[in-house]
């Protein structure tokens, strides 16, 4: 039976080299020959830090719209009290005529209180990884290769909570991380970031 000739390996670059060379021609390296190919990589992703679970990312979701629920009451009463006091006092309920600018306020406190929201999650992820709800539930955001998470990252991030708002309750960003290997909502995906325990 005729014996089959391995050629050797490069153990940098895994490429198949003559058995004579004294360095790859694929990468440079120089040689101590290897007549077994190198070892493949770790099947699946690791993660730099273990995964946050879906309970403390709920918790921590539940404080950060618990304290932002009450900054936008508190803002909503200011506003409120600047548009809707002259419209009672000034409206039909009182004789007056009816101004479609008492609408654009209404949007325009809607607005005021997306942009508190988008601002709040993307400081604190942008800047420490934690939001406040994050820190009492001990988990904090990164990037998927173990680095902070940064303020654009944090941004595109928060801007996502849109989409995995939906259809209501975080529902689509619940089964996301439920169901991905690196426990990403969409945010996380389009950012590349991950979820750890601080």
């Amino acid at each position: 039976m005729k014996r089959e000739h391995k050629m050797p390996y490069c153990p940098k670059c895994g490429k198949e080299i003559p058995s004579d060379a004294k360095f790859c021609t694929n990468c440079g390296a120089t040689l101590e020959i290897t007549t077994s190919p190198p070892p493949p990589p770790p099947s699946g992703y690791a993660p730099p830090s273990p995964l946050g679970d879906l309970g403390s990312r709920i918790v921590a979701g539940i404080i950060d719209y618990i304290i932002i629920g009450i900054v936008a009451g508190i803002l909503s009463m200011i506003v409120g009290y600047v548009l809707i006091v002259p419209w009672v006092m000034t409206g039909p309920m009182m004789g007056g005529t009816f101004q479609p600018g008492w609408f654009s306020g209404i949007w325009g406190i809607m607005g005021v209180m997306w942009l508190l929201w988008l601002v709040y999650f993307t400081y604190f992820e942008g800047s420490s990884g934690q939001t406040i709800g994050k820190r009492f539930a001990h988990i904090k955001v990164i990037k998927e290769d173990g680095s902070r998470c940064d303020y654009g990252s944090a941004f595109v991030r928060s801007i996502l909570r849109i989409v995995d708002h939906l259809p209501f309750l975080y529902i689509l960003g619940i089964i996301l991380i439920a169901a991905t290997e690196k426990k990403q909502r969409l945010g996380d995906m389009l950012a590349k970031t991950i979820v750890v325990k601080a």
